[in-house]
């Protein structure tokens, strides 16, 4: 993306879909940008968040590592799954809040956030699961712990880019991105915005509400 602040995704590129995980996993289209314009070949990319590993698999198509970290234990094990036909990433189980990696080890962190209140794992008896809590003080909290953990796995200079939408839970507006963007400035040093935009139907009557056809990239660097 450079300097501009927006980019229209394009499509899923056929050869990466994942039919399975659509609407709920990212595009290998949306983050090959990211990873050449932000990291060198060879370099180590770590998504904390990893799900079906569609940031591992752009990783390996433009010829980083990847580590992956994935909280749900049949998700990691489908994402393992779908790694075994791109070479030289890894998919670990594990809590986002404690990293098993070396401090200062990691070039690129790029995820997309578990977001609050969605209706995935929400059963998950894992304190590791962001998608289970239901209170946004505790998520917010979580999430802190988190970014804490992320920003001591980054080498000096590293940097950061964490997708994320603001969200309507229950008809009632909640201010995810900017939160998300607050804490996250506890531990790294927060740079501009990006945003992602998606070609989606316009539909609701609510004149302040948005289709949400558009992700925040809240960018950083340590």
């Amino acid at each position: 993306m450079g300097v501009k602040s927006w980019w229209i995704v394009p499509e899923e590129e056929a050869e990466h879909a994942l039919p399975e995980g659509a609407g709920q996993c990212g595009l290998v289209s949306q983050l090959r940008p990211l990873v050449r314009e932000l990291s060198a070949p060879g370099d180590l990319v770590l998504d904390p968040f990893a799900g079906w590993g569609t940031t591992l698999v752009a990783c390996s198509v433009e010829g980083r590592r990847g580590i992956g970290i994935e909280v749900n234990p049949e998700r990691a094990r489908q994402a393992r799954q779908r790694l075994k036909a791109y070479p030289g990433q890894e998919m670990l189980c594990g809590d986002a809040r404690s990293l098993p990696l070396e401090a200062d080890s990691v070039d690129l962190v790029l995820c997309d956030l578990p977001y609050f209140g969605t209706g995935l794992d929400t059963d998950s008896a894992d304190p590791g699961q962001m998608y289970a809590l239901r209170g946004y003080d505790v998520y917010l909290g979580a999430l802190d712990e988190a970014f804490g953990a992320i920003a001591k796995v980054m080498r000096p200079g590293a940097r950061a880019v964490i997708a994320v939408q603001n969200r309507r839970v229950d008809g009632v507006f909640v201010p995810l991105a900017w939160d998300a963007a607050r804490v996250l400035g506890r531990h790294l040093t927060l740079g501009d915005e990006r945003v992602h935009l998606y070609d989606r139907p316009v539909g609701g009557t609510d004149p302040l509400a948005t289709n949400r056809s558009h992700e925040y990239l809240l960018t950083a660097s340590k």
